[in-house]
């Protein structure tokens, strides 16, 4: 899977409504659109790969029971994106799952057009480098707890017979959190053959568990964390690349 992933899923609304609020929003910010391309699923992602328009997404069909309609962002990354689209999708829910390499996982939940929540696994992870925007506010206690993520606020979206405790439990305090909470430090790998690499949580697969309790793309699949070359056209079917360069002076 690639360093960095980032994929927003927009509940209730259809590839053309959401391609129609990215083109509104870039289009308030002066960033003209550079690319169009409407196909099978390898097709499109070549082509946007090959892109050189700066901001690149894959608008992929509506999955899961809740019409969940993935976008993934695979150029640079536009901060409050979830936010704007919400607003111009009259409000939509917006789920946002990422993850940083095998540092960092977490997501964000829109509604409403305001954030709703937040999590991150490891607030730490960027100390004393350029943090990304799901870890950068982490400078104090209060900042931290704001990141630890608060299912009860979408209790909603999580399926019959899960509760938020067990959201957290299972899926988001393993790791840098239970440690936190234990008042121990989290441990850092020193080698390859370290011995606490076993300690460790394995972040794409905390990515994939979060997708998969809220049924992102069903109950018991989420493809979205393999490596995206490899994804199968039967398997996501067609998509649309899009792609907007940065407003020029």
């Amino acid at each position: 899977m690639s360093i960095a992933t980032t994929i927003f899923h927009i509940q209730g609304r259809t590839t053309e409504q959401v391609e129609a609020a990215l083109d509104a929003i870039f289009a308030r910010e002066e960033r003209p659109r550079t690319l169009r391309v409407e196909g099978s699923y390898s097709a499109t992602l070549a082509r946007l790969d090959a892109s050189e328009a700066d901001y690149r997404y894959l608008l992929l069909r509506p999955h899961g029971a809740g019409g969940w309609t993935p976008l993934l962002e695979l150029g640079s990354r536009t901060e409050g994106l979830d936010v704007e689209l919400s607003r111009a999708l009259e409000g939509a829910t917006i789920v946002t799952v990422y993850q940083y390499g095998e540092v960092v996982s977490g997501y964000r939940v829109t509604r409403d057009g305001a954030e709703l929540d937040r999590y991150c696994s490891d607030p730490t992870a960027f100390e004393g480098a350029e943090a990304p925007e799901e870890s950068a506010d982490a400078g104090d206690a209060g900042d931290v707890e704001a990141l630890r993520g608060r299912p009860e606020r979408f209790a909603d979206l999580l399926p019959a017979g899960t509760t938020p405790a067990d959201f957290t439990r299972v899926v988001l305090s393993p790791g840098w959190w239970e440690t936190h909470d234990a008042g121990e430090t989290a441990p850092q790998p020193t080698s390859d053959t370290d011995d606490s690499d076993d300690e460790l949580v394995d972040e794409v697969d905390r990515m994939r568990c979060i997708a998969l309790a809220l049924e992102l793309w069903s109950s018991d699949e989420y493809p979205l964390t393999q490596e995206l070359e490899e994804l199968p056209n039967k398997l996501v079917g067609p998509a649309i690349a899009l792609g907007w360069q940065v407003a020029r002076p």
